[in-house]
C-alpha cells in the first residue's frame, strides 16, 4: 500500500527532476514520479506494479538486490550506482539514495541519471591515454624565459601567433619596445608589468592576462591570453618562467560585438547604468544616466566629476561609501542632488565593489533609477516600495539576458561536443567559471523577486499538518550534492514523533537556506549538526554548524536587509537569505532564534507550537 496518498505531495514530487519511487518488500513498484518518462523513456504507470529488478541490467541485478535487502538493516544508503534499460534498450547510469520507512515496511527510493557523468568520465580516461601525444600538437603558444625575461625556447604555434621567426624570437625580453602591447582596454602595457616579469619578481604565477600584441610582419594585433609560471630547481631557487598563450583575436572581436549589443541595450532603457574606477572616475555611462547628469550624450565621461555635483542629502560621501563598498561589497540606498542643469534628482541606487580573481579591488558599478516624480509621497512608504519595484524589476530585466547567456553556453557546448573540439584548459576554465556565475545571478535574482514578493503581500501560504522529517532530509541530500561537499550530515530525532502544521515550500525553501549557510560558513570544519527535538509544548528544529560564528557586535544586525557579516569577504552571498527565513517562519506561526560566537559556530533554533495530537 503507497503510503503517499495525498495529491498535493505527488505532485509536488512529480516537479522532481530526479526518478522518485516506492517499492514495497518485494521489489514491486509502488509509486513512481513522472520524471520517469524522461529518465527512462517509460511513463509512470508503465513501471508501477513491475518489480524494479526487471529494468536493471543483467550484470546489477544481484548487487541491487542485495542493496535494496541491505537498506532495510542500516535504514540508509547513498551514491548506489547501476544501470537501468530505457525503453530503446540503452545503458542508462542511476545513482540512487535507498530509505527504508520501518513503519509502511516500504522503500523509498531517489535516482539521478549520471550517465552523461559516466560518458565524461570514459572520454576523460581515453583522453590521458593520448596525453603524450596531445602535448606533442598542443595549439597553445608556448616560450621559456631565463630570469632576466630572455626568450630561450618557443614552439611553433607560439611563432604563428606572434607573427616571428624563430631567429626573430629568441633572445628578445619582455621588455623590448617593439612588442607594442596594450591592455584590452587600449591603454599601454609596460614591459614591467608583463607577466614574465611579475612572475618573476613576485615567484608567483600569473594567469589570464590579456594582452594586445603588435605583429609587425602582418601589421595588425593579436589578442593572447597569457600565463606565466615560475619554475625551480630541487634546491628551491628560481630557474626560469614557463609562459604559455592562446590566441583569442576572434573571441574578442564576438565579445565587442557583444559588448556593443548590451551597451545599445543599456542605452535605450529608463535605468541609469554605470561603472566607475575606484577613484569614482566614470569609465562606462549609460544615456539615460548622462541625461540625468545633465550632459549631453556624446559628453566625454572622463571629463565627468562626480564631486562637482551638489549633494542634497547624501546617505554617505564618497569617501565613507567606499570604505563601506571595501567592508559590505554593497550599498544600497537613495541620494538627492542638482545636476549640471539644476534640476533635483532623486535617485535610488545599488552599488557594488567588484574584486578580480585574487580578491583585489578592481571597479565599481551603479544601477539606479530615478524616483524624483515619487518624492511626494510619504517617506518611508514610499522608499519600501521603490525598493520592492526596483528589485524586482532590476531581476527580471536581468533574467533575459542571463537566460540568453544560459543558452548561448549550451549551444556552445553542443557545438564542440558535436565537432570533437578539445578547447585549451584556461577556455575550458573560462567557461566553467561563467557556467559558475550565471548559476549564481540566477540564484541571487530568484532571492531578489522572492523579496520583492514578500514585501508586497504576494507569498501564498498553505499551512497544513505534515510530517518535517523528509523535508529536512531532503534538505540535507540537496545541499550536499550541490555544495558536493563529502562531509556527512546526520538527522537526529529526539522525542516521539508529530506533525507540524506549515506551508511545505516556505519550509523547504527555510531548511535549504539555513542548512546552506551552515554548509557554506564551516568550510573544513566538523560536519554541521541537524536535530529534530519534539518537546512537550513544542517541536524545535536546530541546525548548528562549527564555522565562523557572527561578531559580537554584529548580532543585532543578523536579519536585516543586504546584511552580511563582516567576516564574510571571501564568501559569496547577498545578504537576503536569513531575511527570508524569518519572515516565512512568522508566516508558518513560528519562532526563529540564533546564538552565534565568532570562530566558534552557528546555532539557529525554529520552534513550533503544538497543534494537534502525535501521530
Amino acid at each position: 500500500m503507497v503510503t503517499i496518498q495525498n495529491p498535493d505531495i505527488i505532485r509536488v514530487l512529480d516537479l522532481s527532476l530526479d526518478l522518485i519511487q516506492i517499492i514495497d518488500l518485494d521489489g514491486m513498484i509502488l509509486f513512481s514520479s513522472q520524471s520517469s518518462e524522461k529518465i527512462l523513456g517509460y511513463a509512470a504507470n508503465e513501471l508501477i506494479g513491475q518489480n524494479i529488478i526487471n529494468k536493471v541490467f543483467v550484470d546489477d541485478k544481484i548487487i541491487t538486490a542485495n542493496a535494496l535487502k541491505e537498506v532495510r538493516t542500516i535504514n540508509k544508503i547513498y551514491n548506489f550506482e547501476n544501470r537501468i534499460i530505457g525503453n530503446q534498450n540503452q545503458l542508462i547510469y542511476i545513482s540512487w539514495s535507498f530509505i527504508w520507512d520501518n513503519h509502511t515496511q516500504e522503500t523509498f527510493i531517489i535516482g539521478r541519471d549520471i550517465s552523461e557523468l559516466k560518458r565524461n568520465e570514459e572520454i576523460r580516461q581515453n583522453n590521458e591515454k593520448h596525453y603524450r601525444s596531445l602535448v606533442q600538437n598542443i595549439n597553445i603558444g608556448i616560450i621559456i624565459q631565463k630570469e632576466n625575461a630572455e626568450i630561450t625556447l618557443c614552439n611553433q604555434p607560439a611563432l604563428e601567433m606572434l607573427g616571428l621567426t624563430e631567429d626573430q624570437l629568441l633572445g628578445k625580453t619582455s621588455f623590448d619596445p617593439d612588442w607594442n602591447v596594450i591592455h584590452s582596454d587600449g591603454s599601454p602595457f609596460p614591459g614591467s608589468e608583463h607577466p614574465v616579469p611579475t612572475a618573476i619578481a613576485t615567484k608567483q604565477p600569473v594567469r589570464d592576462v590579456v594582452m594586445g600584441v603588435f605583429r609587425p610582419e602582418s601589421k595588425d594585433r593579436a589578442w593572447l591570453l597569457v600565463n606565466a609560471e615560475p619554475q625551480f630547481d630541487i634546491t628551491g631557487k628560481f630557474d626560469h618562467v614557463i609562459c604559455t598563450f592562446t590566441d583569442i583575436t576572434k573571441e574578442r572581436k564576438s565579445l565587442v560585438q557583444k559588448q556593443a549589443e548590451l551597451i545599445d541595450i543599456l542605452d535605450n532603457t529608463a535605468a541609469f547604468f554605470a561603472t566607475l574606477d575606484l577613484n569614482f572616475k566614470f569609465t562606462f555611462a549609460n544615456k539615460s544616466l548622462l541625461r540625468a547628469l545633465g550632459v549631453e550624450e556624446s559628453t566625454d565621461i572622463n571629463n565627468i566629476n562626480l564631486r562637482e555635483f551638489k549633494i542634497i542629502d547624501a546617505t554617505l560621501p564618497l569617501e565613507m561609501l567606499f570604505q563601506k563598498l571595501l567592508a559590505e561589497g554593497t550599498w544600497i540606498g537613495s541620494n538627492t542632488y542638482f545636476n549640471l542643469k539644476g534640476e533635483e534628482i532623486t535617485v535610488w541606487q545599488v552599488v557594488l565593489l567588484h574584486r578580480n580573481e585574487q580578491q583585489i579591488p578592481a571597479y565599481i558599478s551603479v544601477t539606479a533609477i530615478d524616483i524624483s516624480a515619487s518624492k511626494a509621497l510619504e517617506k518611508e512608504i514610499h522608499l519600501n516600495k521603490i525598493k520592492s519595484e526596483f528589485v524586482t524589476n532590476v531581476s527580471h530585466e536581468f533574467r533575459t539576458p542571463l537566460t540568453i547567456f544560459r543558452t548561448s553556453m549550451e549551444i556552445l557546448d553542443i557545438y564542440l561536443k558535436k565537432l570533437k573540439i578539445d578547447l585549451p584548459e584556461e577556455l575550458n576554465k573560462r567557461l566553467q567559471v561563467m557556467d559558475k556565475e550565471i548559476d549564481r545571478l540566477t540564484y541571487v535574482i530568484t532571492e531578489f523577486l522572492t523579496v520583492g514578493r514578500m514585501e508586497s503581500g504576494n507569498i501564498t501560504v498553505n499551512n497544513r499538518s505534515i510530517s518535517i522529517i523528509p523535508i529536512i532530509q531532503n534538505s540535507i541530500n540537496r545541499i550536499t550534492l550541490m555544495n558536493k561537499d563529502e562531509r556527512a550530515i546526520e538527522l537526529k530525532i529526539i522525542g516521539e514523533h508529530r506533525n507540524l502544521l506549515i506551508d511545505e515550500i516556505l519550509m523547504m525553501h527555510v531548511l535549504d537556506n539555513l542548512i546552506s549557510n551552515a554548509v557554506k560558513y564551516s568550510k573544513d570544519k566538523k560536519a554541521p549538526e541537524v536535530s529534530v527535538h519534539f518537546k512537550e509544548d513544542f517541536t524545535e528544529i536546530i541546525i548548528k554548524d562549527f564555522g565562523i560564528g557572527v561578531p559580537k557586535t554584529e548580532k543585532g544586525k543578523l536579519f536585516s536587509s543586504y546584511f552580511r557579516g563582516s567576516n564574510t569577504e571571501n564568501i559569496k552571498g547577498n545578504g537576503l537569505g536569513l531575511v527570508l527565513v524569518k519572515n516565512f517562519i512568522d508566516l508558518q506561526n513560528g519562532t526563529v532564534l540564533m546564538e552565534s560566537e565568532e570562530n566558534i559556530g552557528t546555532t539557529v533554533y525554529l520552534q513550533f507550537k503544538i497543534h494537534q495530537s502525535k501521530l
